[in-house]
Parts: C-alpha cells; structure tokens; sequence
C-alpha cells in the first residue's frame, strides 16, 4: 500500500555548458584581463593601470592587447574547454531546483576551477616567453618563472575564480531560462484561434534510455517520490519536470484526478475503491497491485467523475 510520501521535493531541471561556444569567449577574455588589471590597483604605482593613469593610454591599450589579450585568449581558450569536458565526465547533466542542489552546483565547479590553472598557466606562458624573447632564449629566462611559479598561480586565481563562477552561473541562468520556456509550454501547449484551452497531451519525460515526449494517455498515474516527480507507465517509470500542482492545472480534469497532495491518476485506470479506516478511503488500480490512500473529503469528486467518464 502506498502512503503519501512528502510533497516538498525539489525540481530538478537539466543543465549543460553552452557559454563557452562561439566568438563570445573573445569578450570573456578582455573582461577577465580587466578583472586581473583592476586587482593590480593596490599594487605601488598602481600595477598595470600606470601607464592609464599617467596619461599614456596608447601604451596601456598596447600593453593590453598585445601582451596580455593576445597571450590571455590561449588560458580562456583552454579554461572554456576544460570546463565543457569537466560536465561530461563528471556527468553534470542536471541540478535540484533547491539551495542545497545549487550550493552542491557551485562546490563541484570548484576543483576545476583550482586545477585547470596547472593547465593553461604553463601553456600561455611558455607562448609569452616564445614570443616576447624571441629568438634571444634562455633556460634561466624561461625557468621557472615562465613554466610555473606560486606567483603565477596566485596572480591567476581568483581572477578566474570570479571569471569562472560568473561564467558558470550566467551558463545556469540560461539554462534555468530554457527549462522555464519548456514547461510554459508544456502548460500553454495547444491553444486554438478561438483561445479555447486544449490539455495536455504530451509532457517531456526521461528514463535511463535518455528523453522523449511521453504521451500523457499512457500515464497511470503521477506521483512525487522521494525528491522526485515522477510518472508511471505499464512498467515503466519516468522523471518529470513538472509538479503534481501544475500537471493538476494542465491535464484534463474528465480523465485524470488528484488522489491527494502527491498522486494523480488516469481515471480508466482505476479499478475501484473501498472503506479503509479513520474516513480514509483506499484507492486500487486496475494492475491488481497499486493501491492509494484517499481521504473520505476527496470521495465525492472522485464519485462525480467516475460518474462523468
């Protein structure tokens, strides 16, 4: 006998890493050269703003686009990359809709953060060295303070902790917009030239084979469980992205009906129900093993549905 499970799960809603795609990375790469410079202010003579500050913007705009843009564009390049392999092999593909699922996001972004520096750091800057010391070169120009130094991995990260945490959350942003633009029109789906409402007919599902569009006919019943909502088949469950509120709000109310907080069924699948005790009602279904409780408040609009079908 199924009881009514807790009905304050989260969503979940799937997530990718599309930022990186495209010649937008160029920007990226300016803003976060800008991000490092202005960091540098504290500096005696105010870092790399010198030159701007002393009136020499000539200068300033050389220095930034030959010898830091340039150069900066291979670390960018290579940080973009590495963060879109890091959410296939980590299997980053969706996140809980909740503070806890979006605290754990931004903690599993965190050592990419922290390692991809010991990638691109020595890579950019032995493409530096190459080019600002061509063709004089020496070992003892190059190493160590072009290959790697604890200088070179502090001046990088928390520039690219900011870079990298503004990048990933404007990236879930985006996909938060997506995900949004689905169910609205999943909701919406199907409204006539005469604005009559149709229901829903399709809602977009996954299982462990990947995700389709589940016809909603085929659905016994929709249930939260667990930390999920889920909808069941004739054997076979799949994850959905709606709730029981707003599938209560698009389906058709003539074949489906809310049993109680956290379960809609398909009326034509609903065998019959009985008297159980403490004016709760059992519920069966027409697979001879699933049963539901109902409250006794619930009994007169079940009765004046069966009735309609």
């Amino acid at each position: 006998m199924q009881m009514e499970p807790d009905t304050t799960a989260a969503i979940r809603i799937p997530v990718d890493f599309r930022v990186g795609k495209g010649w937008k990375w160029l920007l990226y790469t300016i803003l976060g050269i800008l991000l490092y410079q202005l960091m540098t202010l504290q500096r005696p003579g105010f870092g790399e703003f010198r030159l701007l500050l002393e009136g020499n913007v000539l200068a300033w705009l050389r220095s930034l686009l030959l010898y830091y843009f340039v150069f900066e564009l291979v670390s960018v390049f290579i940080f973009l990359r590495l963060t879109r392999w890091y959410f296939w092999v980590a299997g980053i593909s969706e996140i809980e809709l909740s503070v806890r699922g979006l605290a754990l996001y931004q903690l599993r972004y965190l050592p990419l953060v922290l390692g991809s520096i010991f990638t691109f750091g020595p890579v950019t800057n032995a493409i530096r060295y190459a080019v600002v010391f061509f063709p004089d070169y020496e070992w003892s120009a190059y190493f160590p303070e072009y290959f790697f130094t604890a200088r070179m991995y502090v001046n990088y990260l928390v520039p690219f902790l900011i870079f990298g945490y503004v990048i990933l959350n404007v990236n879930l942003f985006l996909n938060y917009n997506d995900w949004q633009k689905a169910r609205f029109k999943n909701l919406s789906e199907g409204l006539n030239t005469t604005g009559t409402a149709r229901y829903l007919q399709h809602i977009e599902a996954k299982d462990e084979q990947g995700a389709a569009l589940l016809p909603v006919e085929n659905v016994w019943w929709f249930e939260v469980e667990g930390k999920n909502y889920k909808a069941f088949t004739n054997g076979k469950t799949y994850d959905i992205g709606m709730t029981i509120s707003e599938l209560e709000q698009a389906l058709d109310p003539e074949k489906f009906f809310r049993v109680n907080r956290a379960i809609i069924v398909q009326l034509r699948f609903v065998k019959n129900y009985s008297f159980w005790e403490n004016d709760k009602y059992i519920l069966r279904m027409t697979d001879e093993r699933t049963e539901f409780v109902m409250q006794r408040t619930r009994l007169k609009a079940l009765k004046g549905r069966l009735g309609a079908g």
